[in-house]
């Protein structure tokens, strides 16, 4: 026997507590549009399923996808995280605060009576483009009254007559709804919904269907819209009708072969919007008909990650590390220096793994910090003295002068101490997740051991470069906009026209250990 369950659940439509999650790794919602009714009381759940933080702010009706709205909401600048990225603004309906990664935040209050399309958007800076959707105000029609189906088993590349089959099960619609739940087949059946329609004013009518695989969609005996075959949903298919007041006989045939199986009827009438028939509600607009980016995301969970590819800020030799604790560091092998750290989700693998694409891979996260991309020490002649120029390119399979690359010792969690040489001086480096330290709660340590068996004059330990560069408090180095780097010993120094921050290495009994942290603020 088949096991059912009629129906499963009611239409997103009717109820007035909607789900949205964001999509792991992707920077998008998992839905792009969901129908309430007007003045209707909204409970509206935000899961982020995300390695960084998100938003949803739902903005008054525009054209602009709710794009003008969040682009002021950037223009917050450094008041942006204390006000959540949330504007004052009179487009603003309501809106979430920015919600941690793998938690949660509902947001109940009362629909617009106005009806119209509401959009929501991600007003954390440079995700609204891709990270938006629209909430529909509308009033609905009639749903499908008298309700029926009829289950039928076989296996067919066109639908069959089910008038003459002998169904294998049937029962009444409780709800009104098409739907379905199998918990024994998910191939080879097909069948037959039947039920009243009631037309209240008179006029052309729209039905919409899409399916996979065939369907046949009839009213009063007539078919209105035809989608044999085996295939994908595809394009809606739509018919039109006329009708007069009163009710109506309905009817649909439909059959699922192999693969997905896929359903979605939907009608419209002169003084009613787009009404779905089915339990399940078909996604429209522009996402809805894009490919989904599916990734092949590495996620770092109790150990560490390691990806050796083309990695984007780093040569042909990157080594990226995802620790546990959501954050991650870019070791360059072939300048022996870390070049780039960030928080939240690691890689995606996609492009090198099975896309077999070519091209280097960015970090898939967030608050990504580049670092001097260059050779880490140098001996200089004082401390005045210019910092090492690197040559544009290095002759295949070589190092910077005096450099040599040791490889790399993995500990019990994975995490890699990475081992080089310069003039002499064994260098080892290992970097991990950091106790909480700054307001985001997220840090990494980085810990860099020299040792030599000869005295080193004139070593340094570049960390950081930049214009902008200013003395922190308590060796706090503020590096770049919304993270900080402490380092004991540190020095600011201007050179070639730019401030660089310097550790002078000074081996004690023939050994020097440096600790560099850096705090995310936000």
């Amino acid at each position: 026997m088949v096991a059912m369950a009629w129906p499963v659940g009611a239409a997103e439509v009717a109820v007035r507590e909607v789900t949205i999650r964001t999509l792991a790794a992707q920077m998008k919602y998992d839905r792009v549009e969901f129908r309430v009714m007007p003045g209707s009381q909204l409970r509206l759940k935000l899961v982020n399923d995300d390695e960084m933080p998100h938003n949803l702010v739902v903005t008054r009706p525009s054209g602009d996808k709710g794009l003008a709205l969040a682009q002021k909401a950037w223009a917050l600048g450094e008041q942006g995280m204390a006000k959540q990225w949330i504007p004052e603004d009179a487009r603003v309906v309501a809106a979430t605060g920015m919600v941690a990664p793998h938690a949660e935040e509902v947001l109940a209050f009362q629909v617009p009576q106005e009806m119209g399309d509401y959009p929501f958007v991600c007003t954390f800076p440079g995700h609204a483009m891709v990270m938006n959707g629209v909430m529909r105000v509308m009033s609905e029609g009639p749903k499908l009254s008298e309700g029926k189906f009829q289950l039928y088993l076989g296996k067919w590349g066109q639908l069959p007559d089910f008038g003459q089959l002998q169904p294998l099960r049937e029962g009444a619609l409780d709800d009104g709804l098409i739907g379905w739940k199998f918990d024994d087949y998910r191939n080879d059946f097909g069948i037959r919904f039947t039920g009243k329609l009631e037309v209240k004013d008179e006029g052309v009518h729209q039905f919409f269907m899409a399916s996979d695989d065939g369907t046949r969609l009839s009213i009063d005996g007539k078919v209105v819209v035809k989608n044999d075959g085996v295939h994908p949903p595809g394009e809606d298919k739509v018919g039109k009708v006329g009708l007069k007041a009163g009710w109506h006989d309905f009817q649909l045939d439909y059959f699922q072969g192999t693969g997905g199986a896929e359903l979605y009827v939907a009608w419209e009438g002169p003084k009613f919007s787009k009404t779905w028939l089915t339990r399940t509600e078909r996604q429209t607009g522009d996402a809805a008909r894009e490919e989904p980016a599916k990734g092949l995301p590495l996620v770092v969970k109790e150990e560490a990650v390691i990806y050796r590819n083309f990695i984007e800020g780093m040569g042909a030799r990157g080594i990226a590390v995802g620790y546990p604790g959501g954050v991650n560091a870019g070791f360059d092998a072939e300048l022996c220096s870390v070049l780039l750290v960030w928080r939240g989700a690691f890689m995606d693998a996609q492009r090198h793994w099975t896309g077999r694409g070519s091209g280097y891979q960015p970090p898939l996260g967030y608050g990504v910090v580049a670092l001097p991309r260059n050779v880490p020490l140098a001996v200089l002649a004082s401390a005045e003295a210019a910092w090492p120029t690197m040559p544009k390119d290095l002759p295949n399979g070589d190092w910077p002068e005096g450099y040599r690359f040791g490889g790399y010792a993995l500990d019990k969690k994975g995490i890699p101490t990475f081992r080089y040489a310069y003039r002499g001086v064994a260098v080892e480096e290992r970097l991990e997740a950091a106790a909480p330290a700054g307001p985001s709660g997220a840090g990494l340590q980085r810990v860099i051991t020299l040792r030599s068996g000869a005295p080193v004059k004139g070593l340094y330990l570049r960390l950081a470069v930049g214009a902008g560069l200013e003395a922190g408090r308590d060796g706090v180095y503020p590096v770049e906009e919304g993270i900080a780097l402490h380092a004991a010993s540190a020095m600011l120094r201007k050179s070639a026209g730019q401030t660089e921050l310097l550790v002078p290495v000074v081996l004690v009994d023939g050994v020097a250990r440096v600790e560099v942290s850096y705090h995310w603020n936000h």
